[in-house]
């Protein structure tokens, strides 16, 4: 049996190679440019592993013997589930292998803009030692509140940070029904979350139906807040964030992310966003750390395994297809 690794973001296959030694199958590296390709090398391939790579309609239709695909990461918008759905084919992530990391890089970019770090630091870098930092440095964060847009395992992680810092930690997301922790108190929409949080995070996973669900109507009802995105780009609209931070809605923007995965540098809107002090982007690298790196490795290679030898893997997305019956 055949495991191939489609693309990934690694160096090396280490990890991977020593879960498919240890149950008896083979590891393709022969990582894909193009749609032909991946059709050619997966021909034969039970699982894949993906990292970026879109697994479409016609991909699928022309692998009758692929069992499962699985993410390196969480985020599975690169995977056409439903058409893996009709095709009974499960597509799986790896869930929990970076909660600390990218709960704390939502942290630090909001503490960054808290404290407005790059203003100064960009001030420095120009010469320019601040002598009256109270025009910047916005709230103490125990008389504000920080709201979270939705809360799955991320998003908790967040909470427990925040909980000892803040005034309250706010949440909303339809699909949870309340905290069983008791951290967080669940607000009844997304308005009353921006109008009544001072922090936003933002951590929804990318579907069609949360593309840009952070508006301009959502972003209007801050009142100097600050913004940080730790999930996908388009789940907020960019011109409303250009338009709430030229506003003062908006005091500063954080992300983990950019439209477009990487920029457009050359772009007008790349280069006025980017030149704002009160603006921090970081590369899509909050899920990173040593310990990650590796964990997301040996779990995506023993989710895949599982589920060709037909024992269910917990993070299935497409369960239906699991139903045997």
């Amino acid at each position: 049996m055949k495991v191939l690794i489609t693309d990934m973001l690694h160096k090396s296959a280490e990890q991977e190679l020593a879960v498919c030694k240890k149950y008896g199958f083979d590891l393709d590296t022969t990582f894909c440019h193009n749609e032909e390709e991946l059709i050619k090398y997966g021909s034969d391939a039970d699982a894949f592993l993906v990292s970026y790579f879109q697994i479409n309609e016609r991909v699928l239709d022309k692998l009758p013997n692929l069992k499962i695909v699985v993410k390196y990461g969480i985020g599975v918008d690169n995977i056409d589930v439903k058409a893996a759905t009709a095709h009974k084919v499960m597509v799986a992530n790896v869930p929990d292998y970076c909660l600390e990391e990218v709960s704390s890089h939502a942290l630090m970019l909001l503490m960054n803009g808290l404290k407005q770090a790059p203003f100064f630091d960009r001030s420095l870098q120009n010469h320019i030692w601040v002598q009256s930092p109270t025009d910047k440095i916005l709230y103490r964060p125990s008389e504000i509140s920080i709201g979270l847009v939705s809360f799955g395992r991320i998003s908790r992680t967040l909470a427990k940070y925040a909980k000892p810092l803040f005034k309250e930690v706010c949440y909303y997301d339809p699909f949870v029904e309340k905290d069983s922790d008791g951290i967080a108190v669940k607000v009844d929409t997304l308005e009353e979350l921006f109008s009544r949080c001072t922090v936003i995070s933002v951590h929804t996973p990318l579907m069609e139906q949360t593309r840009h669900i952070i508006n301009w109507d959502l972003i209007s009802r801050l009142k100097g807040a600050v913004l940080v995105n730790t999930s996908r780009n388009d789940v907020i609209d960019p011109e409303a964030v250009k338009k709430g931070l030229d506003n003062k809605n908006i005091l500063f923007f954080g992300a983990d992310t950019f439209w477009p995965e990487p920029p457009d540098f050359d772009s007008d809107f790349t280069k006025d966003f980017l030149s704002r002090p009160n603006v921090l982007i970081t590369p899509h690298c909050g899920w990173c750390s040593q310990t990650a790196e590796k964990d997301v490795r040996w779990k995506a290679a023993e989710t895949a395994i599982l589920g060709v030898l037909g024992k269910k893997p917990s993070s299935v997305l497409n369960k239906s297809v699991w139903n045997k019956e």
